[in-house]
């Protein structure tokens, strides 16, 4: 009998101790991830085949069957490194029927990285960028198909530290730029004209991050000048829209997209203000304190007599009621 075949007939669900898996072990083969990500390794067990697939355990006695060149492909394919870790940033697509860009991105997951000089002592703690591939399972024995995971992860170097701007070209050049630093201690002193002058300076060397971006707009509403402010909020809105906003700056965005609202009732335009709005009651529950934050704030003062507006309030006082 075929290694293929006798995959296929025995569930194979390695056991790994405290290193629980949580992922589903098996694939639609409709619907696979490829693509490149940045990866923050929070975990990382190097992998013992021999351990792993422990030959008096029934359940893995069919190794002993292979002839000795399979036996040992397979100890070979699965002596890699197993990580846990958070997808940070995604250009990975899902090459099934949605075709989605950025697929996994803000998730945490378990990855297996075929066998390499690499060990956990090289990998853990640092950001990785490399190819994340999702294999079928369906009943092959391809790595990492007798792991509890279907995604591999290939042609793989690290580019800082987890948990860091490593590998983000922009906030690397944010962090050592002299006008961003010193837009910096104007903003924490609440100097909003300073701020403003220094952000534009850094912007305009290309050392403005979205963080930036967003200190920069926050400090031209606090200028009462909101329209000075649409542009870089609308470049974070861009960003967010084409999914090139990384995992660590998805908060950032959130609270960029209510200024816009904030702004757009502001400048008197409702319509603008009401789209940014209506995506809260898409999503009620993520977006339940701008849901709150939009019947009360001030800046929405200014469009409350809109029909746009009044549509929109009576809807999310009924959003919020049914929470």
């Amino acid at each position: 009998m075929g290694l293929g075949v006798k995959v296929k007939i025995i569930y194979a669900i390695m056991a790994l101790g405290s290193f629980n898996l949580y992922s589903p072990a098996f694939a639609a083969c409709l619907s696979l991830k490829t693509g490149p990500i940045t990866f923050d390794a929070l975990g990382c067990k190097k992998l013992d085949p021999t351990a792993i697939f422990d030959m008096t355990n029934s359940k893995y006695s069919w190794i002993n069957d292979l002839d000795p060149k399979g036996r040992q492909k397979i100890l070979n394919d699965y002596s890699g490194l197993l990580l846990k870790g958070l997808v940070v940033t995604s250009k990975a697509q899902d090459k099934g029927l949605s075709k989605e860009v950025g697929v996994l991105q803000g998730e945490t997951v378990y990855i297996y990285m075929p066998p390499s000089p690499n060990s956990c002592k090289q990998v853990l703690g640092l950001r990785l960028a490399g190819d994340l591939q999702e294999k079928c399972c369906d009943g092959g024995g391809d790595i990492p198909c007798l792991l509890n995971t279907t995604y591999l992860f290939k042609s793989v170097k690290a580019v800082g530290k987890a948990s860091s701007d490593a590998g983000d070209a922009t906030r690397t050049r944010s962090k050592v730029s002299k006008d961003y630093q010193l837009a910096m201690r104007a903003f924490v002193k609440k100097n909003w004209k300073v701020s403003v002058e220094q952000f534009e300076k850094a912007k305009g060397t290309g050392s403005l991050d979205v963080k930036g971006h967003y200190r920069l707009a926050y400090s031209y509403r606090e200028l009462e000048n909101c329209k000075k402010a649409i542009e870089p909020l609308e470049y974070i809105r861009k960003l967010e829209l084409n999914k090139k906003i990384w995992e660590d700056e998805e908060k950032v965005a959130k609270r960029s997209k209510f200024l816009l609202a904030r702004c757009y009732a502001k400048l008197n335009d409702p319509a603008s203000a009401y789209l940014i709005l209506q995506s809260y009651l898409l999503e009620s529950t993520k977006y339940r304190y701008e849901l709150r934050q939009s019947l009360k704030h001030k800046d929405f003062g200014w469009i409350h007599t809109s029909k746009e507006y009044r549509d929109y309030e009576k809807e999310a006082k009924k959003k919020l009621r049914s929470k």
